[in-house]
């Protein structure tokens, strides 16, 4: 990207965890790069037990919670928002998932071992990885690097836990300095878990995914490649009264990385991505069919949805003092459905795919960086996005009857823009940002159709407005040789806030709508690391977001309570050994029914405390052995976005899904 870039990462760089790449360090909080991006690498061993799929991995990153459903698809959520307000991109394009209901959200088909770095933008602040991101970007890469001669490098990740977990994830890369071919690979599986109590949780899964990479890289600064990838698992639930027994998907791309000598064009990227998800879900594969009053024979339902998208971008250098990087891209997806209320003699599988939406997006975008001088800087974007979605439904089921759709083989039409502006500042042990943005979203298909939800006034929910956030960032980051202190600040007001109200009161009976609402958030992200000496290294970090239904006036649902984790470190030669202590809240600030497409408040939380120890040990150059105990004492409890646990036959009812109690794991990694 731009040399200024460069420059403004350049303080940052020296907060990297895996310097020294003899230490494997483990993660327990995410490392501070800035104030507004935090970059970490996903195949190091981290605390709670290293992450099986995407959303695991970003819980461990400040500011991050999760939904949890069981013990695999969990919904991530950024300062209080989830779902595409939440932009998650895997090798440059997005994965939509085909339930209706969240059960496979893009996160869920994210290996986190097979990627090299984890970027998060915090807030509205770029426009260059499309639209929608008014939480937070969240840009999960694998480096394309040309290889400096003919050799064979790689990693490969083993980990086993308590729950009969079993984990094997490869990524292997072999070439010449012209050609590379990688091959990244895993397999995931897991029992059910037992809480605290040790009451057993309906939460077994197995997972699996397979990537190919061909890459053509002629100069440091020109690389070609063509990637390929299938994937594939099953993963019980204890929310609902289904499982998900299919999550096939089928990944490819083409892209390219060119440096240009022409007279300001400096460097093109472009790349184009498919995307195919066939999702079935059933309530008798995973689990004992009971028949009930909701479902009297097995059922089973069999989404899909194929996504394809293309950007090209281009980097100008207009003079010294002022980059340009500027662009298109364009997305397109088909969702269609499938389902059989008697699978043993009317199998889904037979039955025709009948198609329910289809969303069209073409964007233009540029973001530029003028250098004001060698320590201060002014970025801007601005992104320009056309949106054309066709409801294809021809009816919709409201309560339980079908209806005609009011509002089918409708077209609506939506041109919308975001933008920001932040000014960074850098000192000799400080860099500072303070920035303004706005980012206006489009409804997702989960909004507009998913669950039969309606609007308050109208069967369907097709014509629910767009969502506009403003918001105010301001970030600080501070070294020094023994301290080191993050501390991110945002306020934002949303205007037209898409909330998912399942208990909107109308003629004496609550529906299940999409609504529209005004609200605002506070909030904060804050890390701080002190070396006490050359051992010892005591960390702290925490994160809190107040939010408001400013039309109801009433708190908004589905906001996390204050975490906080304090972690002690100590390290010598070949290893290391600390402790972890994670805290969070009581959250009281509820609204019953209401929240987002991953989730509702189903009540108030307790605050709780977990102790966790971990250790690593440098078994060779390259290869690490790591261990640890989570949730020392056995504790009993649940997230407050955890989900309310369901009737599942063959196991006690909960609440909500709690967490594991104690669990013993082991991980060994080998880079080579």
């Amino acid at each position: 990207m731009r040399k200024t870039l460069l420059n403004i990462a350049l303080l940052s760089s020296l907060n990297c965890a895996a310097a020294d790449d003899s230490l494997e360090h483990i993660i327990v909080i995410a490392p501070m790069h800035s104030p507004l991006t935090i970059n970490t690498d996903p195949k190091l061993p981290r605390q709670p037990l290293p992450a099986q799929d995407g959303a695991d991995l970003l819980s461990s990153i400040t500011g991050f919670s999760m939904i949890k459903k069981g013990a695999a698809s969990s919904d991530p959520v950024f300062r209080g928002m989830a779902g595409s307000r939440l932009n998650i991109i895997t090798d440059g394009g997005l994965t939509l998932g085909g339930c209706g209901s969240r059960m496979d959200p893009p996160t869920a088909y994210i290996t986190p071992q097979t990627y090299d770095k984890v970027k998060v933008i915090k807030g509205p602040q770029t426009v260059i990885y499309g639209s929608g991101n008014s939480a937070a970007t969240v840009v999960f890469e694998r480096e394309s690097e040309r290889m400096l001669d003919t050799q064979v490098t790689g990693f490969v990740n083993v980990v086993a836990s308590n729950a009969h977990r079993r984990g094997l994830s490869s990524d292997i890369k072999l070439g010449t300095a012209d050609y590379f071919v990688r091959f990244a690979g895993s397999y995931n599986r897991a029992d059910d878990y037992e809480d605290g109590d040790g009451t057993p949780v309906h939460s077994h899964y197995k997972r699996w995914n397979n990537d190919i990479e061909l890459a053509y890289t002629p100069a440091d600064d020109k690389t070609i490649s063509l990637t390929f990838g299938r994937s594939d698992g099953e993963v019980a639930y204890a929310d609902r009264m289904m499982d998900g027994s299919l999550f096939d998907r089928t990944h490819a791309a083409i892209s390219t990385d060119w440096a240009l000598e022409l007279p300001y064009i400096n460097r093109v990227e472009a790349q184009w991505y498919y995307n195919y998800v066939d999702h079935i879900m059933d309530n008798y594969s995973l689990r004992r069919f009971k028949p009930n009053m909701m479902m009297k024979n097995p059922t089973a339902s069999n989404p899909d949805r194929r996504s394809s998208g293309a950007k090209v971008l281009l980097n100008a250098q207009v003079n010294s003092n002022n980059d340009l990087v500027f662009g298109v891209d364009m997305q397109q997806d088909k969702h269609r459905n499938r389902s059989s209320r008697d699978q043993f003699n009317n199998p889904v599988t037979n039955m025709t795919r009948v198609s329910d939406a289809i969303f069209n997006k073409v964007g233009v975008f540029a973001e530029h960086t003028y250098t004001l001088s060698s320590n201060q800087q002014i970025i801007s974007g601005l992104r320009l996005d056309n949106w054309r979605v066709s409801d294809e439904r021809q009816s919709i089921t409201v309560m339980k009857n079908t209806i005609a759709n009011p509002t089918a083989s409708l077209t609506r039409k939506d041109s919308l823009w975001s933008g920001f502006s932040r000014f960074v500042i850098q000192q000799d042990k400080a860099q500072y940002y303070v920035g303004l943005g706005h980012a206006e979203r489009f409804p997702d298909y989960w909004e507009l159709m998913g669950a039969n939800r309606a609007a308050p006034n109208n069967p369907s929910a097709f014509l629910t407005d767009t969502e506009k956030t403003d918001q105010l960032d301001l970030g600080m980051l501070y070294k020094s040789p023994k301290w080191q202190a993050n501390i991110s600040l945002f306020y934002n007001r949303i205007n037209d806030f898409i909330l998912i109200d399942n208990q909107f009161e109308q003629n004496s009976m609550n529906r299940n709508v999409t609504r529209n609402i005004d609200a605002q958030t506070i909030g904060f992200e804050a890390e701080a690391s002190y070396q006490l000496n050359e051992n010892w290294q005591a960390s702290s970090s925490a994160s809190y977001v107040r939010a408001n239904n400013l039309t109801d006036h009433t708190p908004l649902a589905q906001q996390p309570p204050m975490q906080m984790r304090f972690s002690f470190n100590y390290e010598r030669d070949n290893w290391q050994a600390g402790l972890l202590w994670t805290v969070a809240a009581a959250q009281h600030r509820i609204s019953l029914g209401q929240g987002s497409i991953a989730g509702q408040d189903v009540g108030p939380t307790s605050g709780f405390g977990t102790l966790s120890l971990n250790a690593r040990y440098r078994l060779a150059s390259g290869l690490d052995w790591s261990a640890g105990v989570d949730n020392l004492f056995d504790k009993t409890y649940a997230q407050h976005l955890s989900k309310s646990g369901a009737a599942v036959s063959g196991y006690q009812q909960i609440d909500k899904v709690n967490e594991p109690g104690m669990t013993i794991w082991s991980n060994i990694n080998w880079r080579f």
